[in-house]
Formats: C-alpha cells, structure tokens, sequence
C-alpha cells in the first residue's frame, strides 16, 4: 500500500500545483489597436504597418494583421516580454503569410535564439501558425520580428505567448498512477 501511496504523490509532483500560473504579458500580439503599441520598430521600418481591414485573406484573428514591406535591408519589430518565470517553459505561437516575392525574408528570435529563418518563402494563401515552446531565461525577455520583402508584403498576426497546459502534466501523471496500480496487481497474482 505504501507504494500505491507513493506513486500517487509521485503523480500530484509531475502534475504540478493545481492553481494556474501566472501569464506572461505580451501587448498587442493581434495587432487589434490599430497600430505597433506595446512594440518597438527596428531597422528599415519603410513600408510597415498595421491594416485593420476586418477578417479576411490577409488577417488570421481578429480585425487587424500587421505589414511589412521593407526594401534592401530588414527592418522589424522587438518587445519585451514581461512576467516570466526564470526557468519555466512557455508556449509562443503567431501567424505569418507571405507573399512568394523575392528578394524576402523572415525571422522570429526569443530571447537572442532563432526560432524561425525563412530565406524567399514561398507564396502561402493562407496564414502559416508556428507555435514553439520557449524556455525563459529570466523575468522579462525581447521577442523580435524581421522582415524583407522588396517587391511586396509579409504580414504576421496572432502573437501569444502562454504557460503551457496543466492538463496534460495531470494526463501524464494519472498514467503514471495506472501504471505503477497494474503492474502491483499483475505481480500480486
């Protein structure tokens, strides 16, 4: 009984606390102010920003996306991350489109690491979602955007970042549980 005991713990500590975690803070991730608030424009910032043209072809959610058209150099957009736990792992997830022009690209970094590096992607009709899991390397940490696209526009919507799901560490947890009870019932016979 004693190990029945202990793998029900062992389950609760992989399941983590029952209360949620707080969120981190990311301003404006959908664009939805009509504008670049909560962000920082970087580089060659010619021929960005934000359209609100209601949903449609070049919006994901929601009524706005933002553009970016920059030409010879890449320009962008960076904001801090605020909110974070040292250590502990977030799901960052966005929205990209882009166009098929060439010379283009994109990139997407969180805290100095490449996520994403896209040299000439190829034209899309629909939204592309990426969704990374991040592991925070302290309390508030850059996320950044860079584009180039010389002929036309690359748009990007939808960008989130969230603690990842107790459900699924309760999941694996009770499998644990169910595990450890079967095989104590298999042995007992």
């Amino acid at each position: 009984m004693a190990g029945v005991a202990t793998a029900v713990g062992l389950a609760f500590t992989v399941a983590g606390p029952a209360q949620a975690a707080p969120q981190p803070t990311l301003t404006n991730g959908g664009f939805e102010t009509g504008d670049f608030t909560g962000w920082t424009q970087t580089g060659n910032t010619s021929f960005n920003g934000v359209q609100c043209p209601g949903p449609g072809s070049t919006v994901a959610q929601g009524n706005c996306s933002a553009f970016f058209g920059p030409v010879g150099s890449t320009g962008g957009i960076t904001q801090n991350i605020t909110g974070l736990i040292n250590g502990d792992f977030y799901t960052l997830s966005f929205a990209f489109l882009p166009d098929g022009g060439n010379p283009s690209s994109f990139s997407a970094m969180f805290d100095g690491l490449t996520l994403v590096n896209l040299t000439n992607p190829s034209a899309s009709a629909a939204f592309q979602n990426f969704s990374f899991v991040v592991r925070a390397n302290g309390t508030s940490v850059p996320l950044s955007f860079n584009f180039r696209d010389d002929p036309g526009f690359l748009f990007l919507d939808a960008v989130a970042m969230q603690v990842p799901e107790p459900a699924s560490l309760a999941l694996i947890g009770t499998g644990l549980v169910g595990l450890f009870v079967g095989r104590r019932r298999k042995a007992a016979k």
